[in-house]
């Protein structure tokens, strides 16, 4: 007994050398888990920023439908606001309660919306003769209707209107959602039909302003 527990008591441990080797070969695990992990979880935000405007885009179509009225979906480039407001002037009240921004005001089908991405993400603008900043426009508090955030929105440089008309058609218009690591996600607005398809993530067109 005493012979086994003399061998037990000499049994050698790690080497110095050993446990060197062995946290070598977890950082190296590391710095490819968690880049990887940090890339797929900025691509998901990407996307899911991506579809709440591409379901504005589909929204001011059933607006545009549902009301008979021809609606305007706009951004601002190299930033993050964007609205969908009517393109033909309508009369109808609006509602003075709501508030914030993402709010949508007005009564019925005919309303307005203003939203804004994430900080870190912006819209840039892919459509063709939009790359001159000559191509922006500045809309009125009157166009904005009662938006609560109107006055602020009024004094923005806005992309030329995307077009929705009653009959479910609307303009061809292309711009992208992009964030900080210069990624992106290009929506592309379909004239004959109205529909909206978006691209795999891509190398943003523009960069950081």
């Amino acid at each position: 007994m005493k012979r086994l527990r003399f061998r037990a008591a000499l049994r050698p441990g790690y080497t110095l050398i050993e446990l060197l080797l062995a946290l070598a070969v977890l950082a190296m695990l590391g710095g490819i888990v968690v880049p990887s992990a940090l890339r797929l979880h900025a691509d998901s935000r990407l996307s899911e920023v991506t579809e709440v405007v591409r379901y504005q885009l589909g929204s001011t179509r059933s607006r545009a439908i549902e009301g008979g009225l021809v609606y305007q979906f706009r951004f601002e480039p190299k930033g993050r606001n964007f609205i969908a407001i009517p393109f033909e002037r309508e009369f109808e009240g609006s509602d003075l309660t709501s508030s914030g921004s993402g709010a949508t005001t007005g009564l019925g089908v005919f309303t307005r919306y203003a939203g804004e991405l994430p900080a870190g993400f912006r819209f840039n603008d892919c459509s063709p003769g939009t790359a001159s900043t000559q191509s922006t426009q500045q809309l009125s508090e009157d166009a904005l209707g009662e938006l609560p955030n109107a006055q602020d929105l009024a004094g923005l440089a806005w992309s030329q209107a995307i077009l929705f008309v009653p009959d479910g058609s609307a303009a061809d218009y292309a711009f992208e959602v992009a964030d900080g690591r210069d990624q992106a996600i290009r929506l592309e607005v379909r004239g004959l039909t109205g529909a909206t398809t978006q691209t795999r993530i891509i190398t943003a067109t523009e960069s950081s302003p």
